[in-house]
């Protein structure tokens, strides 16, 4: 344990190989020695939170623990986003957005997500093998977030592109250069084409043109209709949420299917357990969630100095808190080392996957059920499934997934 000008800290290297390749027990090793770590070594040096009640703390308590300067690691206000408003403003956004997330919307569309898996494994199935990254995690929830957004699915490669910039510049901004600029002129095209229609349209006063004259879709919503407070979000503002959905909508949905995939399989008696109980399926949904987090961290700035465990952090600093490290609790989660496949659902759910409070995941619901259509399609079509070489995790820190999981069948 090194001393700082701040108080004792622990040194954490987020980006340090032996980190990279399985960050927990790092998580578990700051939890004992010291809760509070520090880390230099990305684009600012930040402090992170790795015991469950501050994770808590930092997802609830929104007058300390502040997003306007978004979840990354960097200080960014450049973009306007559901993100990066702190209550009551947030809300305003919120409550305008979360129609086509709600639990039964969600259901609305898990037969579309169920068929989409269908023909995606029909296109596979033949050939014996796959890199089911690639052919099957990536297309299914991005196909599906880019429906909700109103947006053309056959561009879903070129989102791809833009989430693995996206989120890799959230830890080093240099190797992100541009592609802000990419996704507003993109954006702003889409929005300027359902603007041009509304107005060609001349409908008459009071007749809703989203779903009639542009698509039906969060896009053409924020172009056409006002927030409750009776203005309209701004371009800045529509330009963050198709960034955010990028990465939170479809990013993290693929690491979830991966994840569960890659852990079944390594250890044949969880797939075969789960094969001879296709119940559990929601289970593993969320022991994967629980276990194997897609976001291992966001951050928050911290309005007032405060002390934690002895470290003092001064105002207006970064400070991750560690989902990956809260979710490990053992006071929470009995034998948290584990992945248990029939894990009883109430214990499972108390994850912080998707946050806590008021700014929990707008997407949990449409996640969830991309990974339930997802993983019973799987078993179903493809009992036989095994892993076929090895793994690779996502290349960002703070993202955890497979970026490569080569899959073979009988």
């Amino acid at each position: 344990m090194s001393e700082s000008l701040h108080g004792p800290e622990t040194p954490y290297d987020p980006t340090a190989p032996e980190v990279m390749a399985d960050p927990f027990p790092a998580y578990a090793e700051m939890a004992d020695r010291c809760p509070v770590a520090h880390s230099d070594t990305l684009a600012n040096p930040l402090f992170s939170m790795v015991r469950r009640d501050d994770v808590y703390e930092m997802l609830t308590d929104t007058d300390l623990w502040s997003n306007a300067n978004g979840a990354g690691i960097s200080f960014d206000k450049s973009v306007g986003s559901v993100q990066r408003y702190d209550p009551p403003e947030h809300g305003v956004r919120r409550r305008f957005l979360r129609a086509p997330f709600l639990p039964r919307a969600a259901e609305k569309n898990a037969d579309a997500v169920r068929s989409l898996a269908e023909d995606l494994i029909d296109g596979l199935i033949d050939h014996g093998s796959a890199e089911l990254h690639d052919d099957f995690a990536v297309p299914l929830p991005i196909v599906s977030f880019a429906r909700i957004l109103g947006m053309d699915e056959t561009e879903a490669d070129r989102f791809k592109h833009w989430a693995d910039l996206t989120t890799l510049g959230m830890a080093f901004p240099d190797k992100a250069v541009g592609i802000r600029e990419a996704v507003r002129g993109y954006t702003m095209g889409e929005v300027m084409t359902r603007r041009n229609a509304v107005a060609e349209a001349n409908l008459p006063d009071g007749e809703d043109p989203v779903g009639n004259v542009v698509p039906a879709g969060i896009l053409s919503q924020l172009c056409c209709h006002p927030l409750e407070d009776g203005s309209f979000a701004t371009d800045d503002e529509v330009t963050g949420l198709v960034s955010m959905m990028l990465v939170a909508g479809h990013e993290t949905t693929t690491s979830l299917i991966t994840n569960m995939v890659w852990r079944l399989l390594e250890d044949r008696n969880r797939w075969e357990q789960l094969l001879a109980h296709p119940e559990l399926v929601e289970n593993v949904v969320e022991e994967s969630l629980r276990f194997d987090p897609p976001v291992l961290g966001n951050c928050r700035t911290n309005n007032e100095p405060i002390e934690r465990h002895g470290v003092e952090i001064p105002a207006d600093h970064k400070v991750m808190y560690l989902v990956g490290a809260a979710n490990r609790d053992p006071e929470t989660f009995e034998n948290p080392d584990d992945f248990v496949v029939d894990r009883p659902l109430l214990e499972s759910r108390r994850h912080y996957s998707f946050g806590w409070g008021p700014h929990f995941c707008l997407g949990a619901h449409v996640a969830r059920v991309a990974g339930r259509e997802a993983l019973h399609t799987l078993i179903t079509r493809l009992p036989s499934l095994r892993l076929d070489g090895p793994t690779e995790r996502l290349p960002q820190p703070f993202l955890w997934g497979r970026y490569r999981l080569p899959v073979a069948w009988n």
